[in-house]
């Protein structure tokens, strides 16, 4: 009885962020954030740019019907980059694309015309 009461003052005492442990590490090599329960992997090269979407359990989410824009931030310059849904859970863009490390990239995720998740990343 006491260890149980132990164990349960302790999970109290910790803090949110201590007890919501999910497995956000990169599947395909980018960067990771999360927003509103959903993780968005963001891969940037100089000829395409890709973001997967999963849902915290690490399961696909289907991006039919979104819409994204990565904004690519260097020294003062902005380029904007739509992105289209492709495959199951997918926003991709083709291009050319100027890319280094330090580089801010501002992703904002729609669907049906209302914003789901706005997500600052550094590239590295």
């Amino acid at each position: 009885m006491r260890r149980t009461l132990v164990a349960l003052l302790l999970a109290l005492a910790l803090p949110a962020s201590a007890q919501h442990a999910h497995d956000h590490e990169a599947k395909h090599g980018g960067l990771v954030k999360e927003s509103a329960g959903q993780v968005y992997e963001l891969v940037v090269t100089a000829s395409t740019i890709t973001v997967w979407v999963t849902d915290e359990g690490n399961k696909p989410v289907g991006t039919a019907g979104a819409a994204a824009a990565l904004t690519l931030i260097d020294s003062g310059s902005r380029v904007e980059v739509p992105l289209v849904p492709s495959g199951e859970n997918r926003l991709v863009a083709t291009g050319a694309y100027t890319v280094r490390k330090g580089m801010s990239a501002l992703l904002q995720v729609t669907v049906g015309g209302r914003e789901i998740a706005r997500l600052r990343y550094t590239l590295k």
